[in-house]
């Protein structure tokens, strides 16, 4: 793709200041005379649908100008009719929101300018997909972690009232209203390679992770790349409520991972279930109930950073 292609800027002016920093963004694009142009989002799909609408044109990059979820929508309008990643499609980030798991994870800056200089004058590579299939058929893609139990009723909590508060105050909230009542659930791991016995655990939360941050300030998979071909399956096993609280702080450094109910498994892929009624979240944003089979796409993003 030529250098004088134009990015495309996808703004979620809802994600912190997005709006005021694609702002001053542009103020120094023009100065440098690059080429661009860019569309806001009104509302949740809106980034997939600006994506998909971006595909098959000679652009630079499309690039996102929010959080997480943000990309997690851009990253899903680039899907192909065969459940793949559109190959000529290359993405890049300028952080505005809260956690910024995906950019933290990357090394991307989070400072407005210096990431903008990793857009100009970065190096692209490419990078994992991970690739959620549900029962119905349903195809949904995460660039970080999905999660599923107690994270995700969190999340869920969150974006009940976001719309009335930001990012953080909204999941400060959902976690003390699921936190008190909250049950550990039964869910069912199988491992493609491996045995064919599912593996049965009462779990807090399951996390799959494709980059090492989450919830913007811990380390629940430190050890996860986003370019091995591998997933990360962190399981968080039958640890009542004290002693999730206590131990969430080694979720900081990822110490968290010698307590002796926690497992890690290394794997491409992996089916999860429950008859629990279990919620899952992709980056951040709930996106469906187990069961549900994932697996990773390798090198299948490009990436400018």
């Amino acid at each position: 793709m030529a250098s004088t292609s134009p990015f495309f800027f996808i703004v979620n002016p809802r994600a912190g200041y997005g709006g005021r920093r694609f702002a001053a963004v542009s103020h120094r694009l023009r100065a440098d005379g690059v080429p661009f142009f860019g569309a806001a989002t009104l509302g949740p799909g809106d980034a997939s649908v600006l994506a998909r609408m971006s595909c098959g044109h000679d652009l630079r990059a499309i690039v996102c100008v929010g959080g997480d979820g943000t990309i997690n929508e851009v990253v899903n309008g680039l899907s192909t009719p065969d459940g793949g990643i559109d190959p000529d499609a290359a993405i890049g980030v300028v952080p505005s929101g809260t956690a910024q798991d995906f950019a933290r994870g990357m090394g991307i800056p989070t400072s407005r300018d210096a990431a903008v200089e990793r857009l100009l004058h970065g190096k692209e590579t490419r990078i994992d997909v991970g690739r959620i299939r549900f029962r119905d058929g349903r195809v949904h893609f995460f660039v970080n972690a999905i999660g599923m139990g107690f994270d995700a009723e969190v999340a869920g909590r969150a974006q009940d009232v976001r719309g009335a508060m930001s990012s953080i105050p909204a999941h400060l909230v959902g976690f003390a209203s699921v936190f008190p009542g909250y049950q550990n659930k039964e869910i069912a791991l199988t491992f493609d390679e491996g045995p064919n016995q599912p593996l049965r655990v009462r779990s807090s939360m399951v996390v799959v992770a494709n980059g090492p941050s989450y919830a913007g300030v811990l380390r629940i998979a430190p050890k996860a790349l986003p370019d091995d071909g591998l997933l990360d399956v962190v399981v968080i096993g039958d640890v009542d409520k004290l002693d999730l609280l206590v131990n969430l702080p080694r979720a900081f450094t990822g110490t968290h991972l010698e307590h002796a109910k926690v497992a890690v498994y290394r794997v491409p892929s992996v089916t999860l279930d429950s008859d629990d009624g279990v919620l899952v979240q992709a980056d951040g944003e709930v996106v469906g109930l187990l069961p549900v089979h994932v697996d990773v796409l390798p090198q299948a993003l490009r990436l400018l950073h």
